[in-house]
């Protein structure tokens, strides 16, 4: 791993990221035999407890069309996500299945565990400050 103090913020923010992805990836090795992708958890985030159709999905994540509809299909094999008929012949809808909603609920605690032994490590204080600059405006 490269010094600290060499990198700059998009560097720091992307290895910051990378290190947290692959936390996550190792805990949930520990506790399931699925693997899932980073995309794969993305779109599965965009749909809990919801029922869009695909192209609203495809619309509203950062991913092109094509790869968007590749991860619903491997999804759909991993019996993750099921799609059914929408409103019109031509658009259809994704759920996530009952597995897929278990999955998800157990990625969240991951989630929120890592969280707070990151709060933890740091302190209340950084961790408030790195949440109110995530969250704030960077006219980007």
């Amino acid at each position: 791993m490269v010094e600290h103090e060499q990198l700059d913020l998009f560097e720091l923010i992307s290895e910051c990221y990378s290190s947290i992805r692959k936390k996550i990836e190792e805990k949930w090795s520990e506790i399931s035999d699925i693997t899932i992708s980073n995309s794969e958890w993305y779109i599965m985030m965009k749909i809990y407890k919801k029922q869009p159709t695909i192209s609203s999905v495809t619309k509203n994540v950062r991913i092109s069309r094509q790869a968007t509809h590749k991860f619903i299909k491997k999804l759909e094999s991993k019996g993750l996500v099921e799609i059914l008929p929408g409103n019109n012949n031509r658009d259809k809808c994704i759920q996530l299945t009952n597995i897929g909603e278990l999955c998800v609920e157990k990625y969240i605690v991951l989630k929120k565990d890592l969280e707070m032994k990151i709060q933890e490590k740091i302190g209340n204080e950084k961790y408030t400050i790195i949440k109110e600059i995530l969250q704030s405006e960077w006219g980007n």
